[in-house]
């Protein structure tokens, strides 16, 4: 019957979403075939992934929607449960970290082979992006209202404060000295002093 999906479908699904992960993130986008994306699924042909996705750009769009619509929840969440605007700050900056800790793939490679996509396929990954730096700017402007103000001020202090937390994937390890409780409130207290002599 047409539309009838297996019951497994999300699985499957899942499985190849994960090894294209992977694959792109050590070999790149370009450099990864149908066909790898295949073998490493154990499946029989290529044909098994295309009863999923129609391309490897539609692979590429869902790993990084999927990514992003997770961030944006689970931030939202976080920020949400605590009213004053430095624990929101604290809270966004740890749950990034407890987020690119679970996910150790190698994102920011992958949204790089984002600029490879077709430009209509980006426009709704970038409107999630924008949902995450918007998120974040709202908290500044909390903290130093006098920010909105200032041309440009609030963007480029939205996008400092976004490099502090993003790049913590590449140096952090949490089986190192301090704990993600530890380095978030570290960051955090620098933040704020930075936003504060603004």
């Amino acid at each position: 019957m047409v539309g009838v999906r297996a019951k497994d479908h999300d699985d499957k699904r899942q499985i190849i979403l994960d090894q294209a992960a992977t694959l792109f993130a050590r070999q790149g986008f370009h450099k990864t075939s149908i066909a790898q994306i295949a073998k490493a699924c154990k499946a029989s042909s290529k044909a098994w992934i295309y009863h999923y996705f129609p391309n490897k750009e539609a692979v590429l769009t869902t790993l990084i929607t999927d990514f992003l619509e997770l961030v944006i929840a689970r931030v939202s969440e976080a920020v949400g449960a605590v009213e004053a605007p430095q624990k929101k700050l604290q809270a966004f900056v740890l749950e990034c970290m407890r987020i690119y800790d679970e996910y150790r793939i190698n994102y920011p490679m992958l949204f790089a082979e984002m600029s490879l996509l077709p430009a209509e396929e980006q426009k709704p990954i970038r409107a999630l992006e924008r949902q995450w730096v918007m998120l974040l700017r709202g908290i500044i402007l909390e903290l130093n209202p006098g920010i909105s103000n200032r041309r440009h001020h609030a963007m480029v202090l939205t996008l400092i404060a976004s490099g502090s937390v993003n790049w913590t994937y590449t140096w952090f390890d949490p089986k190192g000295p301090m704990s993600q409780e530890e380095v978030a409130e570290m960051t955090t207290r620098m933040l704020l002093k930075g936003l504060a002599a603004v």
